[in-house]
């Protein structure tokens, strides 16, 4: 392992040196052998090789050749679920090996590869953690993207001491662009601020008589605004209601019975 104090150190100098040279070969056929050097790395180390060493690969500019390869690093990455989402996220925060490369593009897709339970554990986790500030804030993110779909892996966050101010910051943000999808349309199209803070517009997520939030309840939907006072206000169509069972078998018993009159099944009417 020569200068590597352990299999897994030595296993990411590889790959990163794998990748080097395919980046620096200026014939084909060193590029070639490059690409069968890292496909035998994959083929012999892809379940074993620390993540460090399969991020390590999407670095590779993305040819041809090249693409099956960064493809497998990905897929085995996303695989990986939870486990990794720290990781991806320093990547997609310039931490890596080579930070004019293509790999903090490429950490962000894996993300968006990964199971979506998968995905929320992992942030969730990463907010429990001793993650940065900056790693947690794009934790936050990540859940926010996500949505409502993340809100009981948040609201079982909210007492943990470490995640808890972070949890109840992503449940906020969930909450807002729920209530407000149309702020949100206008910001995304330059038509608008963004918000300072979603928590003044939105209920206090419930605490006990100590002050510890409760997460036992879900957190509430948002209810739909109700029609502007102003009758020439635009505003949009609420939906449709349910429609009345009763009211739909007699109609169709109607149809019936017209059709088969129509039809010469059933005298009509005198």
């Amino acid at each position: 392992m020569g200068s590597y104090r352990n299999e897994d150190e030595a296993l990411i100098g590889l790959a990163r040196q794998l990748t080097d040279a395919y980046g620096e070969a200026r014939r084909r056929e060193d590029q070639d052998f490059a690409c069968d050097s890292i496909a035998e790395f994959l083929s012999e180390y892809r379940m074993s090789a620390p993540s460090e060493a399969l991020l390590a690969i999407l670095d590779l500019p993305l040819t041809t050749e090249t693409y099956p390869l960064v493809d497998e690093a990905q897929t085995t990455l996303a695989d990986r679920g939870p486990a990794v989402v720290e990781l991806l996220l320093e990547a997609v925060l310039g931490e890596v090996y080579d930070p004019d490369g293509p790999a903090s593009e490429r950490a962000a897709e894996t993300l968006d590869m990964m199971d979506r339970r998968g995905a929320v554990q992992g942030l969730v986790e990463v907010l429990c953690g001793r993650a940065g500030d900056d790693v947690k804030g794009a934790a936050v993110d990540g859940l926010v993207a996500v949505g409502p779909f993340a809100e009981p892996a948040l609201a079982g966050a909210l007492e943990d001491p470490d995640a808890g101010e972070w949890a109840r910051a992503a449940l906020e943000q969930i909450r807002f662009e729920v209530a407000h999808p149309e702020a949100l349309e206008d910001y995304a199209a330059g038509e608008g601020e963004a918000p300072d803070d979603a928590s003044e517009l939105l209920e206090p997520v419930q605490e006990d008589d100590e002050g510890v939030p409760v997460a036992d309840e879900p957190v509430a939907a948002a209810e739909p605004a109700t029609a502007a006072a102003d009758p020439g206000a635009v505003t949009e169509p609420a939906p449709p209601a349910a429609p009345d069972l009763g009211l739909v078998d007699d109609a169709y018993g109607d149809f019936l019975r017209r059709y088969r009159q129509e039809s010469g099944e059933e005298p009509s009417p005198s």
